[in-house]
């Protein structure tokens, strides 16, 4: 094996090693090096596993570069630029995830990820910005475009507006599905922030709080 992979992996255990933050569920993400280090060959390069997704339940594989991979009923895809870059896109989450907020998908060809004009939209928050994660992000607004299925027929990615003011979030949905021109708009039934049903274009207000509700659909196969 490369010493860059080697090296790779003892820099990632010395940053990130014992970080641990709930997102969505009690479940968190762990980081760290689980057990025996092992480097294993893919098809993206050398790779380790260094974290383990709460929410997924399931690990995500490091590059010697940073970027990260998660392999999901035997499709591989590259989900972060950087653990750097991931850790940016949760701490938005954590930032809106109780702001009045919109829950839809957006379909688009395998491997394809939605064509957007930025024209009407926030500025895009670079750090937190990703092959998996699209934030825009504004002065009470934000926009976040996630991919969330790849290993079937289509890819979806769940697009979420908020709205520090339920006031205005009509406006940011009407701009963002107008920014978004790549991909099938379609009705999204589950609000993965809230775990609840929802009806379609229902707004989630923050006092709603949390709801038992079913598993994540669309899990696939181990």
């Amino acid at each position: 094996m490369p010493p860059e992979a080697v090296e790779a992996m003892i820099g990632f255990e010395e940053r990130y090693g014992g970080l641990w933050y709930p997102l969505l569920n009690s479940n968190g993400m762990e980081h760290g090096l689980d057990g025996e280090a092992t480097i294993h060959l893919g098809i993206d390069g050398w790779t380790f596993r260094g974290i383990l997704d709460g929410d997924r339940t399931w690990p995500v594989d490091i590059l010697p570069d940073q970027r990260t991979a998660m392999t999901l009923a035997g499709r591989t895809r590259i989900v972060n630029s950087s653990v750097l870059q991931r850790l940016e896109a949760h701490a938005q989450v954590l930032q809106v995830r109780n702001w009045p907020h919109a829950t839809f998908a957006v379909a688009t060809e395998p491997g394809q990820e939605p064509t957007v004009i930025g024209d009407g939209l926030p500025a895009l928050d670079v750090e937190a910005t990703g092959p998996a994660d699209r934030w825009w992000v504004g002065s009470g607004t934000a926009m976040h475009l996630e991919l969330h299925v790849w290993w079937g027929g289509e890819d979806i990615w769940i697009a979420r507006c908020f709205a520090e003011r339920a006031g205005n979030l009509a406006a940011t949905v009407d701009a963002l599905r107008h920014a978004v021109t790549g991909g099938a708009w379609r009705d999204e039934d589950w609000c993965g922030l809230c775990t609840h049903v929802v009806q379609p274009a229902h707004v989630c207000l923050p006092d709603a709080g949390k709801q038992s509700g079913r598993p994540r659909r669309n899990n696939p196969p181990r």
